[in-house]
């Protein structure tokens, strides 16, 4: 048995023997391998450019029978500037718009019926603005109604925002137009208190003659106030001769 045993393992390693050496003669050096030159004309080659059709120079009508085609003669044709974009045109300078209704805050009032804000200098239309430096007579005495007149638009104002139609940027001379102050007419209170004179055959004709015959503002007399204490001074007594 020995034996056998024995006589087996020398045949298994001859056979790993033989089979290693197959393995080493598959396995050429890669120094050894034949290499193959590859012939340019086997080198692909990019696919020529297929040449664009000419675009035809007239347009074929779709509808002959139903819509005709103008006569236009290409000889004829001559290339003009293009036009202005849809929609939004050659900017317009501030100054060239037209007047609009515009909220003019913090009005100062200058005399009764004018006023300036922003940079405006407005005078109410429908009316004739009252001087400050007017004065007015009843009985034989003057008063300074224009001062008084011109503090009653500044008490009715009180600072509030005017709403006046006027061009977009101040202009510099004086602009005439009609103004609100919380959609009441401002011309319109004023010639209903009697501070300003109407101007004939205006919208506010017929109200100024109701105020002159009940002798409101500037067509009554002065108004009443009551006069300052007089002004007392106190001296401390001195010794003396």
């Amino acid at each position: 048995m020995a034996a056998i045993v024995a006589l087996a393992g020398l045949a298994g390693v001859s056979a790993a023997l033989l089979s290693s050496g197959d393995f080493l003669t598959s396995h050429k050096d890669p120094a050894a391998v034949e290499t193959v030159p590859v012939e340019p004309e086997a080198v692909a080659q990019p696919a020529p450019a297929v040449p664009l059709l000419p675009v035809p120079s007239r347009v074929r009508p779709v509808a002959p029978d139903v819509v005709a085609a103008p006569l236009v003669e290409q000889e004829g044709l001559e290339r003009i500037d293009p036009r202005e974009a849809l929609g939004i045109g050659r900017v317009r300078a501030p100054s060239e718009g037209p007047p609009a209704e515009t909220m003019l805050h913090r009005p100062v009032a200058t005399a009764a019926g004018a006023f300036e804000a922003r940079g405006y200098h407005v005078a109410l239309s429908g009316i004739e603005v009252t001087d400050a430096d007017e004065t007015c007579g009843s009985d034989g005495a003057s008063w300074p109604c224009g001062v008084h007149a011109r503090t009653a638009f500044r008490n009715w104002l009180r600072g509030r925002a005017l709403s006046c139609v006027v061009p977009p940027v101040p202009p510099q001379e004086t602009v005439v137009t009609e103004c609100k102050l919380g959609g009441h007419d401002a011309a319109a209170w004023l010639v209903a208190q009697g501070w300003v004179r109407a101007v004939a055959d205006g919208p506010y004709a017929e109200m100024e003659a109701e105020v002159r015959e009940k002798g409101r503002g500037l067509f009554g007399a002065a108004p009443s106030s009551a006069a300052p204490p007089p002004l007392t001074l106190t001296l401390p007594e001195t010794s003396g001769g």
